[in-house]
């Protein structure tokens, strides 16, 4: 998943690729939802190392090409500050807080028009990471 994670979610967030685009990438079996299960397929995909938890260095290596360090330094920090425990890696209950973010009807699917709404929600939140990354 491209954003964050992650967005991961949240790589949406930093991707060169359009909204709709990142959608798209996300929703694995084309059904025009994302469920929990294609969240943590990415998740696994960010996790090299496949111990079940996001560490900076393989967030950052995962998204290196797709924009700015302190921008992924900042989408990282808001991760993990997401899953609770604020101890520099991002679990996997971080799909879980995605999921409460993105689905505004609690149908357990994110829709297209639920991801565009709400992704703004996480742009906010990881711009102000990044932003006191670089304003300390």
């Amino acid at each position: 998943m491209k954003t964050f994670i992650f967005c991961l979610l949240l790589a949406a967030v930093c991707g060169e690729n359009s909204n709709s685009e990142d959608f798209s990438i996300m929703d694995l079996d084309g059904d025009g939802v994302l469920q929990q299960d294609e969240l943590q397929a990415n998740f696994y995909k960010i996790d090299i190392n496949g111990n079940g938890y996001i560490s900076l260095s393989e967030f950052i290596s995962s998204y290196a090409s797709l924009s700015q360090l302190e921008f992924n330094m900042g989408a990282f920090i808001y991760h993990d500050k997401q899953d609770g425990n604020e101890d520099g890696v991002i679990d996997q209950s971080v799909i879980l807080s995605v999921m409460q973010i993105m689905d505004i009807n609690g149908d357990g699917d994110i829709s297209s028009e639920e991801f565009e709404i709400n992704l703004l929600k996480i742009w906010n939140g990881v711009a102000k990471e990044s932003k006191s990354i670089l304003n300390p």
